[in-house]
């Protein structure tokens, strides 16, 4: 069926963020409050876990009682790093693919190499995520369908495409998407791993399409669903395209770039040029972007990130270390998003 344009008055596109999750979910209420609550919600890699949230409840009050509770702080605490961790081992891989400028030249082994091990099934760890959803608001989540298995790993691609983009939605928002119509065309993107064409699945799990969606290159491992693997939103981090066609009104985050080793995972990976992309898409259709380049030095302290550890020439983890700091941290990455919203818009 053919999708008419703009099929939503109002489109929220809320897409990487990873730990800092709680910022999305802090622009969404902004939204509510300013009466620009959004139609339809575009989630991928840490905003498909803000998606989640967001529908599991019917207000903003039951969001952020929930993002400061005790089952997704024990969630979050209960983060494991695998052996990759050592610097000698996934540390000197990536270091190896910053200088490699070749556009994914070898199938990357995703599937043994990844720093922290989250299970492939999350409701036993976030059952209240496991439930029906509490609020109706259509959902589109990204991720990616590997076109390879694990025996393949390391054979040089020879321009194969690897990956095919998956958006996950209800089975009405999926008859309002022209695959067609959101496909991207530059030569950055398509000269990739990336097969053009886009796969709609309906009728999966809002949780089970969050997982894959964190499911990030070297950082998460892929899941195996429905005799298929999966990896992650970065396939479309930027959805413009998807967003434009979608809806009338767009709020859109204004991104950092790509750092030197971002770059290079996805470029190795993937196929094309994080920072080229960002470029395509400056000048978008978007009438609400929402400046987040000061998030890491904002909030500092305040979210789960990676760290180097000389003494014992590893990476960790910095987790929070009550339920009372995480709550905290939670609710300064709320008002963060909710301020960025009201302040960048004049809403």
């Amino acid at each position: 069926m053919k999708a008419l344009d703009n099929e939503y008055d109002r489109v929220a596109v809320f897409s990487g963020g990873g730990t800092r999750f709680a910022i999305y979910c802090g622009m969404f209420a902004a939204m509510q409050d300013a009466g620009m609550s959004p139609d339809l919600i575009i989630g991928a890699c840490g905003g498909a876990i803000a998606t989640t949230i967001i529908n599991a409840f019917a207000t903003n009050e039951e969001r952020k009682s929930y993002l400061q509770s005790e089952e997704l702080y024990e969630f979050v605490r209960g983060t494991e790093l695998t052996d990759e961790r050592m610097l000698y081992r996934i540390g000197w891989y990536c270091l190896k693919k910053m200088y490699s400028k070749g556009n994914a030249p070898y199938i990357e082994d995703v599937f043994s190499k990844y720093l922290v091990n989250t299970p492939e099934d999350l409701t036993t760890l976030l059952p209240t995520l496991s439930t029906e959803t509490k609020t109706n608001i259509p959902s589109i989540i990204i991720g990616s369908k590997m076109l390879f298995d694990p025996s393949e790993t390391g054979k040089v691609r020879n321009d194969r495409k690897l990956y095919k983009k998956v958006l996950f939605t209800d089975e009405i928002t999926a008859q309002k998407i022209n695959c067609e119509d959101i496909e991207i065309r530059s030569d950055n993107y398509i000269s990739g791993a990336i097969d053009p064409s886009i796969e709609i699945m309906t009728n999966v799990p809002m949780i089970t399409a969050m997982r894959i969606s964190v499911s990030d290159m070297f950082y998460v491992q892929p899941v195996h669903y429905r005799d298929h693997y999966f990896a992650g939103g970065a396939i479309d981090l930027i959805p413009m395209e998807l967003a434009t066609a979608m809806g009338e009104t767009i709020f859109f985050e204004k991104k950092s770039p790509y750092s030197t080793m971002e770059e290079s995972l996805v470029r190795a990976v993937l196929g094309y040029s994080g920072n080229e992309r960002l470029k395509e898409i400056s000048n978008g259709n978007v009438q609400y972007w929402i400046d987040t380049r000061d998030a890491t030095q904002a909030l500092n302290g305040h979210y789960c990130k990676k760290n180097i550890d000389w003494a014992k020439f590893r990476i960790s983890m910095s987790l929070p270390d009550s339920l009372e700091q995480f709550a905290e941290d939670m609710e300064i990455q709320w008002q963060y998003g909710y301020r960025k919203v009201m302040e960048q818009t004049g809403l």
